[in-house]
């Protein structure tokens, strides 16, 4: 069993609301709200391997990019 995700509608939303988040703040604040962010989202995910496994996503997300 999946568990259930964003409408692609959704997740657009909350990219744009992010890009503009992250736009509106100094450069140097940006890895500390992002840290942030991503504890709070955390939290409200009730199950550590779905955490953990985003977290691990996430870095291999970055890691394509910079490729």
């Amino acid at each position: 069993m999946t568990a259930p995700t964003l409408p692609f509608d959704d997740l657009e939303k909350v990219y744009e609301h992010l890009a503009t988040t992250l736009d509106a703040l100094p450069e140097a604040d940006e890895s500390h709200f992002l840290a942030q962010l991503a504890l709070a989202l955390a939290h409200r995910v009730p199950d550590i391997d779905q955490v953990m496994a985003a977290i691990d996503e996430a870095r291999q997300g970055a890691t394509l990019d910079q490729a």
